[in-house]
């Protein structure tokens, strides 16, 4: 996986890199030796996922993933969820708020152990 800067504000990322050994493409001729190829699941044609990244920076980066999933406006609301469920353990949506803040904080981590893979 890695990531190269797009422009300004944004960098393309390669997430999700699936590693496909003895590749032999569609078109290849029949004389072709097969080679170790990748693909990625991004939504740009080429697999790649525009992060909005203004510098480089872990934080930037490790944003940029993030809003790649969630938008500012369904962050908070998760988090909100989790203050309600940390007042009231018992509300009507526990099991509902606490699988979305589990789910939440998965994604976090692997941003942070992507970017931190970029860094290293």
């Amino acid at each position: 996986m890695s990531y190269t800067r797009y422009d300004d504000t944004h960098c393309l990322a390669y997430l999700n890199e699936e590693v496909i050994e003895n590749h032999i493409p569609d078109d290849a001729p029949e004389d072709f030796k097969p080679v170790t190829a990748y693909a990625y699941s991004g939504p740009e044609l080429d697999g790649g996922t525009m992060l909005d990244a203004p510098d480089d920076s872990r934080d930037s980066l490790i944003n940029g993933i993030i809003r790649s999933r969630y938008s500012q406006t369904e962050e908070d609301a998760i988090k909100t969820h989790q203050i309600i469920l940390l007042k009231n353990p018992e509300c009507e949506k526990a099991s509902e708020y606490a699988s979305e803040w589990a789910e939440f904080c998965v994604e976090r981590d692997n941003a942070i152990r992507i970017v931190d893979g970029w860094k290293s």
